[in-house]
């Protein structure tokens, strides 16, 4: 096992901090909690979140690097695979990318085959103890290698779609790439 690298301009920090630009959602009601996956697909597909928690349950370990400087190191989280979610959903060749979208409105965009990848994760559990809804429960995307805002948390929704649209923070000048270890924070 290789020594791990800080990413550039990152310094580790204590905690994961629970960041969100809308603020959280004040209730959840987790039996009408539902992840869609719509746009370039045959045909629209529903999950709810009790058939999430029946799936088989995997664990991984992502660092959560927030592009204001913190990295948050070792966090196991467990949940499903993206790719699972979409193993029968049939993507129209002109899907491209993703937009995630979440409970609160906030969004972020990806290419679809990283989503669909083993660097992004839909998480319901860190440490082995069901995530606080500050930090994302029910359902968190967490992703391996980019900044944290691309890990949308409360995601109810993934839109298939041809061109690369950008979601919230990108809109406001962030990376699409968001990737940490090539320090690449906003769009050149």
């Amino acid at each position: 096992m290789g020594e791990f690298i800080m990413p550039p301009g990152q310094k580790p920090s204590a905690r994961l901090y629970p960041i969100s630009i809308f603020g959280k959602p004040k209730e959840i009601d987790i039996d009408n909690y539902f992840v869609k996956i719509t746009g370039l697909i045959k045909n629209e597909k529903v999950i709810s979140l009790k058939e999430i928690f029946n799936m088989n349950k995997e664990s991984v370990q992502f660092d959560i690097h927030c592009v204001d400087g913190w990295s948050y190191l070792g966090p196991v989280f467990s949940g499903v695979y993206p790719k699972v979610l979409f193993e029968d959903v049939s993507i129209l060749p002109s899907g491209k990318f993703v937009m995630v979208k979440t409970l609160d409105g906030y969004s972020t965009d990806l290419p679809l085959d990283f989503l669909l990848s083993n660097d992004a994760f839909l998480a319901y559990e860190m440490d082995g103890k069901p995530l606080d809804i500050a930090n994302g429960y029910p359902l968190r995307l967490v992703v391996n290698g980019k900044y944290a805002y691309k890990d949308a948390k409360w995601v109810v929704e993934f839109e298939v779609m041809e061109e690369d649209i950008p979601g919230y923070w990108e809109k406001k000048g962030y990376s699409r790439s968001a990737n940490v270890y090539e320090n690449d924070r906003f769009e050149k």
